[in-house]
């Protein structure tokens, strides 16, 4: 059963483009399209979120050599804050926690599965949770499920039971169902009722944005209705600007490493090329991954918003897919989620200055994915929100935040006798999981998870009361 269960999550379930093309098929017949028609909408919604995951794995691996190659060239040895490398740690068969639990996965399988059943049965009984959200991005859940899964045991070693399993998938299908939810009116309002939300780590960050922008700047002062004069207007092309954005603030870190260093790091960069043409070409890079990864969002959302009539109006009345962050993305010009990536990277760079000259115990080196994912995804929603003043300014607060409670925690689980060599950063790790976590430990982890699924619960129906004019707009609009 392990394993039969193993296969079906690492073959589809944690497979976001096979989820997606699965809902596409099955809303297209529910809408009693044709089987070819509805074949042909679920292979288009595949192929583009296979393009938006080149374009996300191009940002990763034009980045990793350079942020690789910084730390060798100060020799840093340090924690570093990615989700990645945190899973990394805890799923190595040979040195990570299976090498002592051999059994977990079938723990942790429990917690995935049932995490989707309860997000499945909150949909379907909206009418009285006030759940609206459909969560199709199943590797967020799947690491939700083993990250904390394995926090919880080193936190509680006694709690290693089926028990823990099964009120963590609780929580987690809560949590994934809650907190896509909350994203629903901020998400209509960025793409102008494109009737999706957002199913990420960052999802407390996207309803927090949208009540703290505001207040920093005017919605429409915003890099839409920018314009700029004489010389200036180049920037109004996104291309250009996320080129020449690039070159100016990844060209002075890559010239501060050094063609050496940086030959060391990344093996496609030969020390015969001129080091100035190979930073221009890397720095380009990232307008080329941005525009692949545009052009896949474009392609399977729409493919998605036609097949969720089916779901809406058939099956899970009033429901909408909660997609990937960097769908978000082509609602906005492009120099937006670049300008949040910057501003995050130097809002980390001054707290991880801060550490050294606090002398902090623990030293962090930024990691690209939550830096650029979080602090880009939060910028489409300030800039939407609060123009460009808050666009500027958040993901800016946010590059500091994530160093800070990074710090905290590892601190906290170096106190409770484990050493991680990661943090997850993303905002929701950052401010959920730390709520989680002191409660496992404070009063134990399954009368504490039973406690925060009901006040999240209890947390959807004072959302719905506060929006409750206009919560089910999107159904109407799709009758």
């Amino acid at each position: 059963m392990q394993q039969f269960l193993s296969s079906i999550s690492s073959n589809l379930l944690t497979q976001p483009a096979y989820i997606i093309g699965l809902l596409v098929f099955v809303g297209m017949l529910a809408l009693k399209k044709p089987v070819y028609e509805a074949l042909a909408s679920m292979i288009k919604a595949v192929v583009g979120y296979f393009i938006l995951s080149i374009g996300s794995g191009g940002f990763t691996s034009t980045f990793r050599p350079i942020v690789n190659a910084l730390a060798s060239k100060f020799n840093i040895t340090a924690a570093l804050i990615d989700t990645y490398t945190q899973q990394a740690q805890m799923n190595d068969p040979a040195t990570g926690f299976f090498a002592s639990y051999p059994d977990a996965m079938g723990y942790i399988m429990i917690s995935f599965v049932i995490s989707i059943v309860v997000n499945f049965l909150l949909v379907g009984f909206g009418k009285y949770t006030k759940i609206r959200t459909l969560f199709t991005t199943g590797h967020i859940i799947q690491s939700y499920s083993l990250i904390w899964f394995w926090m919880i045991v080193i936190l509680r070693p006694e709690s290693y039971t089926v028990l823990t399993a099964i009120v963590l998938g609780i929580f987690c299908g809560v949590w994934a169902s809650v907190g896509s939810n909350f994203t629903v009116e901020a998400t209509q309002k960025l793409t102008g009722g494109a009737n999706f939300a957002v199913g990420h780590q960052e999802m407390l960050g996207i309803l927090l944005t949208s009540k703290l922008a505001p207040k920093l700047g005017k919605e429409e002062d915003n890099f839409e209705n920018l314009q700029m004069p004489g010389w200036l207007s180049i920037f109004s092309d996104n291309i250009v600007s996320t080129s020449l954005l690039m070159l100016i603030f990844m060209g002075i870190v890559m010239l501060i490493i050094g063609p050496e260093t940086m030959a060391q790091f990344d093996a496609s960069y030969n020390v015969k090329t001129w080091y100035v043409l190979y930073i221009f070409k890397t720095c380009l890079h990232f307008a080329v991954y941005m525009n692949i990864l545009l052009s896949g969002v474009r392609l399977f959302v729409g493919e998605l918003t036609k097949a969720f009539r089916g779901f809406s109006d058939k099956l899970l009345k009033g429901s909408m897919p909660a997609v990937d962050c960097a769908v978000t993305y082509s609602f906005v010009p492009a120099n937006v989620p670049v300008l949040g990536f910057a501003l995050g990277f130097i809002g980390e760079l001054v707290g991880i200055a801060l550490l050294l000259i606090f002398k902090a115990p623990i030293l962090l080196l930024p990691a690209f994915i939550p830096l650029f994912f979080d602090n880009a995804t939060l910028a489409c929603f300030a800039n939407r929100y609060g123009g460009r003043r808050a666009a500027v300014i958040l993901p800016l607060i946010n590059g500091l935040f994530q160093v800070a409670v990074s710090e905290l925690m590892l601190l906290f689980f170096q106190n409770n006798g484990f050493s991680l060599n990661a943090w997850g950063a993303f905002f929701d790790n950052n401010s959920l999981l730390p709520a989680l976590l002191l409660g496992v430990k404070a009063i134990g982890p399954v009368p504490w998870m039973l406690i925060l699924s009901v006040i999240l619960l209890a947390c959807a129906q004072l959302y719905y009361n506060s929006n409750k004019e206009h919560y089910w707009d999107h159904v109407e609009e799709e009758d």
